[in-house]
């Protein structure tokens, strides 16, 4: 810190405000060099050496734990990630590179291109070879031997072949072929499943990389109800070699969510971060600081002379001097600043930066390359954990808690499930009870009443209506006839909902062991005549079928229908004051009410569940836990291996839960789980 701060000094002298800045940690060991190398990569291999030495050193926070260090304990910080050199790989090509060859590996945060990564690069090409017409096998050979199996190394020719005909066919319909809807996320697990990604055990980065790719698809399909045409795949195409180029960053602001990699980033997106361990690198004369940039925009010089006479719009010495002081105080105990003479593509001799010649002076700085700081003792590795609870969900939770590899794809990855023939559906059928409401707060809506309201609220995106629907009702008519017939069931045969006053969707938090758990609870309150509060019933309705006897329907997972009736009982309890007398999950399609036990001890076991998970979450802790039919329904089959696998952690077991009828079970990570052999 007071080397950081007698450079900042010098360097704004009296344009800088004056601040005393202390270190918030001063405990040992430290090391503080800054180093020249004669080429880029000798640099780059010095500090992957550095990175690999430090790995499972001893660290003391702040509250006095000790822990080893881990990946994400590393960051690799540079001017500029994006730019090329004269042989057009990015700068930070030489430290992934190394990085990559030791095994180490690494996250390419806020300024790496989403296509940096040979996996996401291949599934854009692989794309491109559907753009004008299915390609013919020889162009698929060569495709596949100069590009596929050099990102996925178990990638099925024949598999890729018979994906690329069946979408080739399915995109270049001929003219006036009956429309289809065509969704490409689907196209992405295809070809993820002929690459036979399953096989391939990616490092986290890699797949949090693939999963940026399916939101840009996901992107794509907000915009388009199909794909199933020349002109809007073309469109797909043209968004992923354009927009989605320069649109995209592949980082996350999670620090929870970021693997336990390297990071390797810009500056500008690390303020506010902190890590043990950082490598500012690149650090050469006219590249930090660079040269005085110039007004680079879209209107006149002349009309912004005034802004840029002021500083404004292109760079400045001092803005480049607080960049770099913000690149030092990035590190808590060690900083490295490096640089080279000679720099890939160019035969240009560089000079030292003048930032890193003027921190040379300070007393605490080596410039010697070798040996290790003094003190350095081996401890077990292990990832740090903010002080802060670790805000989430019930949603998120749930997948965790039926398959802890399934919320690894879908929310640590970043990878979106397909779009379902009816996606929105039980959104839309829900919002309509809520309409009702919200318009009849105090008497009973007539049959009437509730077809107005429903056919009103019903909105499906992904399904269009039919051209004909009198003569020809398709998916989207059929879809809003059963909603209206789900609506009129539910005010007959529930009018006594509409005596009672409804908070409708009250957010809460709900304070639990290292976590904070938010949502949404649907509350009805019934009041005396003089307002006062005389009974609360938690309801939560789902657009979902029963059957005779739905306690047993095996088609539903009671052990998360239950859990989240019960939590939300705590949450009218704890946090909106309301102590619920009865929970119940409604099935709207057949209009059931079942009830769902909301004990003391009931809740406490669903508690048990959420804080168990969290903690799983907190660790990292992601195994698979197949089952048949778990695995049949997931959104991730295709490109999950299946294989069973124990849990790491050192946490409990959590308790049964509490369902209908008295029946206790536990949550279908451990109920659904075949140790035998894989789901499929």
């Amino acid at each position: 810190m007071q080397a950081s701060d007698a450079f900042v000094t010098a360097e704004l002298s009296p344009s800088r405000i004056a601040k005393t800045p202390t270190a918030v940690r001063n405990a040992k060991p430290q090391d503080f060099r800054v180093l020249w190398f004669p080429d880029r990569p000798t640099e780059a291999e010095w500090v992957t050496a550095r990175v690999q030495a430090l790995l499972g050193t001893a660290y003391r926070e702040s509250n006095g734990t000790v822990r080893g260090l881990t990946p994400a304990d590393f960051a690799i910080l540079m001017r500029s990630t994006r730019t090329g050199d004269r042989d057009g790989n990015p700068r930070h090509a030489a430290f992934t590179a190394s990085l990559n060859a030791s095994g180490i590996p690494f996250s390419l945060e806020a300024g790496g291109g989403p296509f940096d990564r040979p996996q996401v690069a291949t599934l854009r090409s692989t794309f491109e070879l559907l753009r004008d017409a299915s390609p013919d096998r020889n162009t698929v050979r060569r495709h596949f031997d100069n590009e596929v199996t050099q990102a996925y190394p178990h990638a099925d020719f024949n598999a890729l072949v018979d994906v690329l005909a069946e979408w080739a066919r399915m995109i270049h319909r001929p003219a006036g072929a009956t429309r289809i809807r065509l969704y490409p996320q689907q196209l992405v697990y295809d070809l993820l499943s002929a690459f036979n990604i399953a096989q391939d055990n990616l490092g986290a980065d890699v797949m949090r990389d693939i999963g940026l790719f399916s939101r840009m698809i996901l992107d794509v399909e907000t915009v388009y109800v199909s794909v199933d045409s020349e002109g809007r795949f073309s469109g797909i195409l043209n968004f992923l070699s354009n927009a989605a180029k320069k649109g995209y960053d592949v980082s996350t602001d999670d620090l929870i969510q970021r693997p336990d990699a390297v990071t390797v980033a810009t500056v500008h997106k690390m303020k506010g971060l902190e890590f043990p361990c950082v490598f500012v690198v690149d650090v050469e004369a006219q590249r930090f600081p660079k040269n005085r940039s110039k007004y680079q925009g879209w209107l006149p010089p002349g009309v912004m002379t005034g802004a840029i006479s002021r500083g404004a719009y292109h760079g400045t010495h001092a803005e480049e001097a607080r960049l770099f002081y913000t690149a030092m105080t990035r590190a808590e105990r060690y900083l490295y600043v490096t640089g080279a003479e000679h720099l890939p593509g160019g035969k240009k001799v560089w000079k030292q930066s003048v930032y890193a010649q003027r921190i040379t002076s300070h007393d605490a700085v080596q410039t010697d390359a070798y040996g290790l700081p003094s003190g350095l003792t081996a401890e077990t590795p292990a990832r740090r954990v903010e002080d802060a609870d670790y805000p989430t969900s019930f949603t998120e939770l749930r997948y965790y808690l039926k398959c802890p590899k399934g919320y690894q794809f879908r929310e640590r990855f970043g990878l979106n499930p397909t779009v379902p023939a009816m996606f929105g559906y039980g959104r839309t059928v829900h919002t309509s009870i809520q309409k009702l409401h919200e318009r009849f707060p105090d008497a009973v809506p007539s049959s009437a009443d509730a077809e107005k309201v429903v056919l009103e609220t019903f909105h499906l995106k992904h399904v269009p209506p039919s051209g004909d629907p009198e003569n020809n009702p398709g998916g989207y008519e059929n879809a809003r006839d059963s909603a209206v017939r789900i609506g009129k069931d539910y005010v007959e045969n529930h009018g006594s909902d509409f005596e009672r006053e409804r908070t409708l969707e009250a957010t809460f938090e709900i304070p639990a062991e290292d976590c904070v758990i938010t949502g949404a609870i649907d509350l009805l309150l019934r009041e005396d005549s003089q307002g006062r509060i005389v009974d609360a019933a938690i309801v939560d309705f789902k657009a979902m079928e029963g059957g005779e006897e739905p306690e047993d329907n095996e088609e539903l997972d009671w052990t998360e229908l239950s859990l989240q009736v019960q939590l939300y009982a705590h949450a009218a309890d704890k946090v909106l004051g309301e102590n619920a007398c009865t929970g119940s999950v409604h099935l709207l399609k057949d209009n059931q009410r079942v009830e769902v036990p909301i004990t003391t001890e009931a809740v406490n076991a669903a508690l048990a569940n959420i804080e168990w998970a969290v903690q799983g979450i907190l660790n990292s802790d992601f195994p698979m836990r197949p089952q048949h039919d778990k695995c049949e329904n997931c959104d991730f089959k295709m490109i999950c291996a299946q294989n069973p696998e124990d849990f790491t952690g050192q946490h409990p077991v959590p308790p049964p839960l509490h369902l209908p009828g008295g029946k206790t079970e536990m949550a279908r990570a451990f109920s659904q789980y075949e140790s035998g052999g894989n789901g499929g």
